[in-house]
């Protein structure tokens, strides 16, 4: 990850921290930390090459504006956060957004961030879908990978 994007990244979780009332340097460090933004580019490379390669899929409903909440929602999520896999527009206000956290406690940020209930939600196999909310916008988070993994004794399975 280049230093700009690790940067845009870094910005993006200390303005959520700080949102969730996160104000001390030491828990902003923290913040950062527990989404491994504070790591190394080496280990940064190491641990991409274990990943598996994802190509994020952006998709807009061709009927909704791109200068509409959702869209621009999107585009600063997935400009702002090394997490997000997909966007998907679908109205003016409807967001779904896929997320791999790199850890459970990013996983718990991104709950926070659209203020969602974690009991309303669905776990089937590694993905964990659960509704919330930003602003103006309705979203669906889908969340991937091994956090939800990590996670699973706090999440009900489908039935």
């Amino acid at each position: 990850m280049s230093a700009v994007l690790r940067v845009r990244a870094a910005e993006g979780v200390l303005r959520a921290a700080m949102e969730q009332g996160i104000r001390t340097p030491e828990d902003l460090a923290q913040a950062l930390e527990d989404c491994r933004l504070l790591q190394s580019p080496e280990t940064a490379a190491a641990r991409a090459a274990l990943r598996p390669v994802t190509v994020p899929v952006h998709t807009i409903d061709p009927d909704v504006a791109e200068d509409s909440p959702a869209a621009d929602l999107a585009l600063r999520l997935r400009t702002s956060q090394p997490d997000v896999l997909a966007t998907d527009v679908r109205s003016a206000t409807h967001l779904q957004i896929t997320v791999r956290p790199q850890s459970p406690d990013c996983m718990r940020w991104w709950l926070g961030r659209f203020e969602t209930d974690p009991a309303t939600g669905i776990r089937e196999g590694a993905a964990y879908t659960v509704r919330g909310h930003l602003s103006s916008v309705d979203v669906e988070l889908v969340i991937t990978g091994d956090a939800v993994t990590a996670w699973a004794g706090a999440v009900p399975h489908a039935s």
